[in-house]
């Protein structure tokens, strides 16, 4: 019937860097949904993001206290950790910080409270690719291991530090690069989980590129994928704003298996 306006989702941010920026520029320009909230740890104007009067808070209570359809996580595992739960309890989440889901309470905090309001926890990909076919194929699938390999400094490290610098379970390997291996726990939820997920961190002295490799084995299969992408000056790559972006027109467009 023309005349009649359709309701936009309403949407609230987590964060100030680069990805929350991505999606709100995205979000707005494309009139995908209003944003209600960007939640900030202080109110420093974030960077390339234009906002209206009202909509940058600080304060956890009076953000989460604003009804929206969807909250985006993209700020720090911790942060995560603590609010998810709480948000699960009156809208659905995004959260790119999934490193904090390798912490078995965390974990099981946010199914809970997804299970018992009815919301949605969505695993975004963030920096890689085909975690639909891993979580399709779950069920036959054996060994996955997923290597990254990026500059010391991108780690956390000294910039000199040399080779590999870690290999063992995704859950480790989460709990000691909480910050650089997102991608880790994205594979580890979508797939096999995080005990079985093998990761292998390198470190190459003055790397500009984030590299990403997923070998997967299982029956009557074999995958082996590389991606690639420009460091942005910090633990983001040039890709990942891009599928942030694209991760949230999915969930507001009700498409997709959980796995955005």
């Amino acid at each position: 019937m023309s005349g009649i306006k359709r309701r936009l989702p309403k949407i609230g941010i987590i964060g100030g860097g680069t990805i929350a920026g991505a999606i709100v520029e995205h979000v707005q320009g494309a009139g995908l949904a209003d944003v209600e909230y960007v939640l900030v740890s202080s109110l420093g104007k974030p960077r390339g993001m234009q906002l209206p009067a009202g909509i940058l808070l600080d304060d956890v209570e009076e953000a989460l206290g604003r009804d929206v359809d969807l909250v985006v996580e993209a700020a720090m595992p911790d942060v995560l950790a603590s609010l998810a739960p709480r948000i699960l309890r009156r809208s659905s989440l995004c959260g790119f910080s999934c490193t904090a889901l390798a912490d078995p309470s965390t974990e099981a905090a946010i199914q809970e409270a997804a299970t018992a309001a009815g919301f949605r926890y969505y695993v975004p990909h963030g920096a890689i690719l085909a975690l639909d076919g891993l979580a399709d194929g779950r069920e036959v699938i054996d060994t996955v291991v997923i290597t990254t390999t990026k500059s010391g400094k991108s780690f956390g490290l000294a910039e000199d530090v040399s080779g590999v610098v870690f290999e063992g379970s995704a859950r480790e390997a989460c709990r000691l690069f909480p910050r650089n291996v997102n991608v880790h726990a994205a594979v580890s939820l979508a797939g096999i989980g995080f005990d079985r997920t093998q990761s292998r961190i390198v470190a190459v002295p003055g790397k500009a590129a984030m590299e990403h490799r997923i070998e997967i084995k299982g029956k009557g299969l074999e995958w082996d994928l590389r991606v690639s992408s420009q460091s942005l000056g910090g633990v983001t790559g040039s890709y990942t704003p891009v599928s942030a972006a694209g991760s949230v027109k999915r969930i507001l467009a009700g498409a997709g298996v959980g796995i955005a």
